[in-house]
């Protein structure tokens, strides 16, 4: 089946539409799924959608030249959701280095229409640059996806320069429910680990005061864990608790019996 190409400048006065993903964008060949666990607990609470790099460098570079990462993401994820249980949430990496695209939910609408899955089993994270810009669109499209029951996750807090007055903006607007610790804060450098110990400790009780799920990836030690739920922290993920596994494994591995697989 062959998709009709797209063109560089539509019609003017013409709502923009988004050229359907080909076959080999939406599999999920590339892509694996890492186990999220509600840690109070340690029962499976969804997965984190990792996706790769499906091209290989030389002509085959060319095979999708206006397909931007996000949106091959959307697609791939919305069809490895489609073979997941229901109750399970899978959360897509929306990375984007600017403001959230314009055409996000257009895109989204028409995967999810692909594919059938419910709008309300996906959680989409984006980075606090994309989450900065100050604009009617970022706003409208975060509330049009809170509304339509879409997680919204603010990802990689302890990466970069955290702006504690956008998380603020964002939480005060119901635009966020959840935010994500990145694995940096939790490494184990020996000269760091106790200043980690407090900013993780002091964003996981920020999350909680604004009623946000909190999770935190980089499990990879039962210090890390207990010191994470010591302090509440809600869900998260890491080789300790599950190693990333292709979708049909995941699937095996987590859903055979009927039921979530409890670690202890």
């Amino acid at each position: 089946m062959t998709t009709a190409p797209v063109s560089a400048d539509p019609p003017k006065r013409r709502a923009p539409r988004a050229a359907p993903l080909r076959t080999e964008d939406r599999g999920s060949a590339a892509a694996s799924l890492a186990p999220r666990f509600v840690l109070s607990t340690l029962t499976l609470a969804g997965a984190d959608f990792l996706s790769e790099p499906t091209m290989a460098p030389g002509r085959n570079i060319r095979r999708r030249p206006r397909e931007p990462a996000w949106a091959v993401t959307l697609a791939q994820g919305c069809a490895v959701a489609a073979t997941l249980p229901k109750h399970c949430r899978l959360s897509l990496p929306i990375d984007y280095p600017e403001a959230i695209p314009d055409d996000l939910i257009l895109r989204l609408t028409q995967v999810l229409s692909q594919t059938d899955v419910s709008i309300e089993r996906l959680d989409l994270e984006f980075g606090e640059s994309s989450l900065a810009a100050d604009t009617n669109t970022l706003c409208y499209s975060l509330a049009a996806l809170r509304d339509a029951g879409v997680g919204l996750i603010l990802s990689g807090l302890g990466t970069g320069t955290t702006s504690l007055t956008l998380l603020r903006d964002r939480v005060l607007a119901g635009l966020l429910t959840g935010i994500k610790l990145d694995r940096h804060l939790l490494l184990r450098d020996p000269a760091h680990i106790e200043a980690g110990h407090v900013l993780t400790r002091t964003i996981v009780q920020l999350g909680s005061d604004f009623g946000l799920v909190t999770r935190a990836e980089g499990i990879d030690s039962q210090e890390t864990l207990a010191f994470l739920r010591e302090i509440g922290c809600q869900e998260g993920r890491g080789s300790l608790l599950g190693k990333p596994q292709p979708a049909p494994q995941f699937i095996s591995s987590h859903f055979q019996s009927g039921s979530s697989r409890a670690r202890s």
